[in-house]
């Protein structure tokens, strides 16, 4: 499994820079160091935007209010989509990564893991109706071109797989997976005697009070049109803006790409190759196409990369501090 995973990895990236030295090495840099420091720090400030959105959808899923809810869900995001972003090569980390976290400041166990698969729930379900809103713009804006019928086809199954998902998640999915360890003569880590803060009551205690995630999909609906902003902004400073509807649609579509290629890590040569094909269509020359999805890597480097360290800084802390407190006890 692992080593089928780092060779899809590898061959992504061969892909991406086979692609990036066959459109030529030096314009595509160019491209990219347009945009300059200034830009990049653009970028992280939109960026940074979008997660206070992603925090506030995350918190509404809470059934009990956390202590300083809004800046531990913020801080949590962050760390989820830096995982995400930088140990793409590990299926799930990001999520583990976050889970873990909330357990930390005081969730329980099924709680942090309820929340956190509801909450990537809701964010998919969102995606679609950010995808079909780019969609929308692409067959406005071009209304013969093949691709816009090929991506209605993969967000029609991409719903029908969704839709199936929240089924099973209401059914008892996560219940049976909970039972599944004791039925082969194993102990649930998160098992407790009253069962109360299982995954599966956990999921029901969210999807009882039907606006905790239709208010969660609503606000990540809105943290994809801000965070489209990165790359409008991206593009602006380097010196080749589009309208923003135009860049909500190459956005939209980028990311449905990643989240269908989700198997490949990092979405190598996927985001890279998805930039030059629709960007296309909006005019976006190969070159600038490349720059700007290397502009977004830059900036999931340069957020992700510190927001771990920190982590692992307190990770570390915590070990040091455990020992002791077993003591003082």
């Amino acid at each position: 499994m692992k080593t089928g995973v780092a060779l899809i990895a590898l061959v992504g990236v061969a892909a991406g820079t086979a692609l990036v030295v066959y459109i030529g090495s030096a314009a595509v840099g160019d491209a990219f160091l347009a945009a300059g420091w200034r830009g990049l720090a653009a970028m992280t400030a939109v960026y940074l935007t979008s997660v206070v959105l992603c925090a506030f959808s995350w918190r509404a899923l809470a059934v009990v209010p956390q202590p300083d809810g809004i800046a531990l869900f913020n801080w949590v995001r962050l760390l989820r989509d830096s995982a995400a972003n930088i140990l793409a090569i590990v299926p799930g980390a990001g999520e583990a990564v976050a889970a873990r976290e909330l357990t930390v400041f005081g969730m329980s166990f099924g709680a942090a893991i309820a929340t956190t698969v509801v909450d990537v729930t809701m964010e998919i379900v969102s995606q679609l109706f950010f995808t079909l809103l780019g969609l929308a713009i692409l067959v406005k804006e071009q209304p013969n071109t093949p691709l816009a019928w090929w991506a209605l086809a993969g967000l029609v199954i991409g719903a029908a797989a969704m839709a199936a998902f929240i089924v099973a998640q209401r059914s008892g999915l996560f219940r049976f997976l909970q039972s599944l360890p004791d039925r082969l003569g194993l102990t649930a880590p998160w098992n407790t005697e009253d069962g109360s803060h299982s995954i599966h009551a956990g999921i029901e205690d969210i999807y009882r009070a039907p606006r905790r995630p239709i208010a969660c999909a609503a606000l990540h609906l809105i943290a994809w049109i801000v965070g489209a902003g990165e790359a409008w902004i991206a593009l602006s400073f380097m010196g080749h803006p589009l309208d923003f509807g135009d860049v909500l649609a190459i956005e939209s579509l980028i990311f449905a790409l990643r989240t269908i290629a989700f198997v490949v890590p990092w979405a190598a040569g996927i985001q890279e190759g998805g930039y030059v094909a629709v960007g296309a269509l909006f005019g976006l020359t190969p070159d600038v196409a490349l720059g700007l999805s290397l502009l977004k890597r830059a900036r999931e480097l340069l957020t992700g990369v510190p927001t771990l360290l920190i982590w692992q800084a307190l990770e570390a802390r915590r070990l040091l501090q455990t020992p002791h407190d077993a003591q003082s006890r």
